[in-house]
């Protein structure tokens, strides 16, 4: 008889737990382990002490995550994820502010508000938090001011380029029927007709400021009677004068605006031009030409 227990011919059953009929090391502590898929998670792993720190870390994180409701979710339920995304209870609970540096025609807008809040309901609506709101608004309103700066970019550079056209074209009378077609305005028009001169553009440029304008109101001023703005008729001689008086003031648009649109520099002119014209009173906004 042999002294080893297993007898010739006999097979040697392998060792519990050995994945694909591989032997476990001894005292292997993955060995009772028989699912594949569990035994492939476990050998990432080099001892129990580090699956149950693993599954320590994993449970803090799913404390701290989000789930979104399923579809069959209540009303308590869907509340409480909205208060965890950081939605208020309503649109009127949104904490935002608008940009320090807004330009004032944005601010004053009297549809900006209404706008706005139209905006807020949307997103409490579609669930957004007060964050996403703010940056919403922060995109909306640099957008927007951007834009504005672009508009009175562009409406300054065609104004200059009106005003040289027609500085180019009368040259040296360019100041004078300035004058006649101001004085076409202040016969013809009132305060509704210069806010609408204001307010309405044509290529970008202010009606009012338009060559085309211009020029049609110099003729007509010029049909009135050229001989009152260039002699200065009702004057014994000081005609000139007073044309020279109203030309340094007008100047004053260039060199000094806060000056010229002062009350003092403003009733000056009306003098002058009532002088003139016969008492006949300027219409429209102070710091016009026209």
């Amino acid at each position: 008889m042999s002294d080893n227990p297993a007898t010739a011919g006999s097979e040697t059953a392998p060792a519990a737990g050995g994945e694909g009929g591989a032997p476990a090391a001894a005292g292997d502590w993955r060995s009772g382990i028989a699912e594949p898929g569990l035994r492939r998670v476990a050998e990432k792993f080099t001892s129990p002490a580090e699956v149950v720190k693993s599954y320590a870390a994993l449970q803090s994180r799913l404390g701290r995550s989000v789930v979104k409701p399923g579809p069959d979710a209540g009303p308590e339920e869907l509340a409480s994820y909205r208060r965890q995304l950081g939605v208020p209870e309503s649109a009127e609970g949104y904490e935002v502010r608008l940009p320090e540096d807004l330009p004032a025609a944005l601010r004053a807008d009297p549809g900006g508000e209404a706008l706005q809040q139209d905006f807020l309901k949307a997103m409490h609506e579609a669930g957004a938090s007060n964050a996403v709101v703010q940056k919403a608004l922060d995109w909306y309103y640099g957008n927007a001011a951007q834009g504005l700066a672009q508009q009175e970019k562009t409406a300054a550079e065609r104004r200059a380029e009106a005003e040289a056209s027609l500085r180019q074209e009368w040259g040296g009378d360019h100041d004078r029927n300035l004058t006649f077609a101001q004085r076409a305005v202040q016969t013809f028009g009132d305060d509704a007709f210069v806010a609408f001169l204001e307010s309405q553009e044509v290529g970008g440029v202010k009606l009012g400021d338009h060559p085309a304008f211009v020029r049609a109101f110099a003729a007509i001023g010029r049909s009135m009677g050229e001989d009152v703005p260039l002699s200065g008729a009702g004057e014994s001689g000081g005609g000139s004068s007073l044309h020279a008086r109203i030309d340094a003031l007008h100047a004053l648009q260039d060199s000094d605006p806060q000056k010229y649109a002062s009350r003092a520099v403003q009733s000056e002119l009306q003098s002058l031009y009532g002088r003139l014209y016969g008492g006949q009173p300027l219409v429209g906004s102070e710091g016009r030409r026209l």
